[in-house]
């Protein structure tokens, strides 16, 4: 059996378009973020309380170090490890901008003086200019909280949050390109029968 150098041609082109796609979308989750962290905020306001094992915060003074907000713009970092739920919410003019998150995964650890409570977290919420600059109506983070075990008080707090990446639609496309050289392909034999 002999495959028409067309539908070899569509298929060698529908691999080649996948793999453009795929390395697209990571180079494009990967240029774009958003990182709140305490650095330009005075002590990092905000205290954790542990309890059974889970952490909580009220708040969290950060600021937005990637330049999207403008520079000294304030937002309040709150999570519950119990409840697995996190937030980001603008202070001032920016109280309009909130992000609304679940957290995936968390650990802490403690050492001498400090507890460190890492975690990992999806955002289905975030602020429809936030969505436009990821390109993406989500968003996907790491991030940690360093705080004093025995006060509580926070003494560092970073979040960066990344978009989702949606590797779905390169694979439509590629199942598409591949349906259609099948069916160019089955032509073809009918053609030749």
């Amino acid at each position: 059996m002999i495959v028409p150098k067309a539908v070899s041609r569509l298929l060698l082109t529908g691999v080649a378009v996948l793999v453009a796609a795929l390395s697209a979308q990571t180079a494009r989750a990967d240029a774009v973020y958003l990182d709140f962290s305490c650095s330009g905020v005075t002590n990092c306001n905000g205290n954790v309380t542990a309890s059974a094992g889970n952490y909580s915060t009220t708040g969290i003074t950060v600021t937005e170090g990637s330049g999207f907000f403008p520079a000294g713009s304030l937002f309040t970092l709150a999570f519950d490890t119990s409840a697995a739920t996190i937030s980001i919410i603008g202070q001032g003019g920016l109280s309009g901008e909130v992000f609304t998150g679940v957290l995936t995964n968390f650990q802490a650890l403690t050492g001498n003086s400090t507890t460190d409570v890492n975690f990992m977290a999806d955002w289905p919420t975030i602020p429809a200019d936030v969505q436009a600059l990821f390109g993406t109506p989500t968003g996907t983070d790491t991030g940690f909280a360093i705080f004093l075990s025995t006060s509580g008080a926070v003494s560092s707090a970073d979040v960066t949050i990344t978009p989702t990446p949606e590797p779905a639609a390169p694979v439509l496309l590629s199942i598409g390109l591949l349906g259609l050289g099948f069916l160019m392909k089955r032509k073809a034999l009918a053609i030749e029968a």
